[in-house]
């Protein structure tokens, strides 16, 4: 990975509400509705950071009907959070 790269996955975990998305998709894929309540934020809120995050290539979505799936798009991630929770 390149330095900018390394530089938006630091950005993307220094903020809480970025940090919190990306706790809940390590879990698993996750509904758009259901984010907001799991992270105690507003939709858009949400979806302003989701886009971030999907802008930066950590996260990705799929489509399912009218349901935006969302789940971790760059395993680098779960590497960092893992050492970091030793």
């Amino acid at each position: 990975m390149s330095d900018e790269d390394n530089v938006q996955l630091f950005k993307a975990l220094s903020e809480e509400t970025r940090y919190k998305i990306i706790k809940v998709l390590l879990e698993g894929e996750r509904c758009a509705c259901e984010i907001p309540n799991l992270i105690g934020k507003t939709q858009s809120n949400t979806s302003m950071h989701l886009a971030k995050l999907q802008d930066w290539g950590i996260i990705k979505v799929r489509k399912d009907g009218k349901m935006r799936l969302y789940s971790i798009d760059n395993e680098k991630i779960r590497e960092i959070l893992r050492i970091a929770e030793e």
